[in-house]
């Protein structure tokens, strides 16, 4: 733009408030003081700046973009607010989940969509619900092998994480999982032939229990069991939530904490080849019996006030 001198700014006033005499007194003055504001502007080098102008070199900026957006729109964040409302972002605040996957019918009827990432999985053998059971995936349990299969290395480079699920359990036998992420000692995708060597998984047992074990194979697991049964019959919100850098693992079920213990692992060395919803690791634990509503991973370590918020909103909070 050219730059104006001091004579072509007020010579424009001058000009403009010429033809203004014919115009009523009043309108000739707001436009003079109006004009004199302008010229003040550009005197002063108050002019409008181009969004290239601004610098956050020094940390990240309170707004981003010209149109005012809000300055949570980084990392995490922006992924939720451009995916599907944000996976509960009303609920926890700015930082919402790094995938989300709502169980709404794609088109070929298979794949599980991640509505923040991207990273979408598919289901094996199990189906969507309908009716009343509308966006619900339904699994059969027991020897059935209906589960949902994400894709690899979710956990890769994650520290503190949330993972949380809605289902309903129908119950039935021990060790049925919620989730199971982890590989077994052939490193192969898909494979429960050999010992399981790494995993993270929820499963219930009467109880809902967390468990974690990085390789080699003989290292010691990490267990955390809830002080309740686990509901059957109803829906219900449960949440494993890692604070490594507090040493802390802890589980909630409908916003209300019933465990926690030190944690003194890292959830990316698990080799997370085989990232499951409704299936073990091990071969001989029976897969998961109801239905799924969500499933969300964090990559940071929600509050007690964050679960219980997202709690209440639900798992269709947008």
């Amino acid at each position: 733009m050219e730059q104006w001198t001091r004579d072509h700014v007020f010579g424009l006033c001058q000009r403009v408030a010429a033809r203004l005499n014919r115009f009523g007194g009043s309108l000739r003055l707001r436009m003079s003081k109006a004009l004199s504001l302008l010229a003040a502007a550009w005197l002063f080098g108050c002019g409008p700046q181009s969004i290239a102008a601004v610098s956050c070199e020094d940390g990240p900026c309170a707004q981003s973009g010209a149109a005012g957006g809000g300055g949570a729109g980084t990392g995490a964040g922006a992924g939720a607010n451009s995916g599907s409302g944000g996976a509960g972002a009303s609920a926890v605040g700015a930082g919402g989940p790094i995938h989300r996957y709502s169980f709404n019918p794609s088109a070929d009827g298979v794949e599980v969509v991640d509505s923040v990432r991207g990273l979408n999985g598919v289901l094996v053998g199990a189906v969507y619900g309908d009716g009343e059971a509308a966006g619900t995936v339904l699994l059969a349990g027991k020897d059935s092998n209906q589960y949902v299969d994400l894709p690899n290395h979710l956990l890769d480079g994650l520290k503190d994480v949330t993972f949380e699920a809605w289902v309903i359990w129908a119950g039935g036998d021990a060790w049925q999982r919620i989730f199971d992420f982890g590989d077994d000692d052939t490193g192969v995708d898909g494979s429960r032939n050999g010992q399981p060597r790494s995993y993270a998984f929820l499963a219930c047992i009467e109880r809902p229990r967390f468990a974690f074990r990085a390789p080699p194979v003989k290292s010691a697991e990490t267990l955390m069991t809830g002080s309740a049964p686990f509901p059957t019959g109803s829906l219900t919100q449960v949440a494993v939530v890692i604070d490594e850098r507090a040493q802390r693992a802890s589980l909630f079920v409908n916003g209300l904490e019933t465990a926690s213990i030190r944690f003194v692992g890292t959830l990316s060395d698990i080799y997370d080849v085989n990232n499951w919803l409704g299936r073990s690791q091990f071969l001989a634990d029976p897969g998961f019996e109801g239905s799924f509503s969500e499933f969300r991973i964090y990559d940071r370590a929600l509050s007690a006030a964050e679960l219980a918020a997202s709690f209440d909103a639900g798992p269709d909070a947008q």
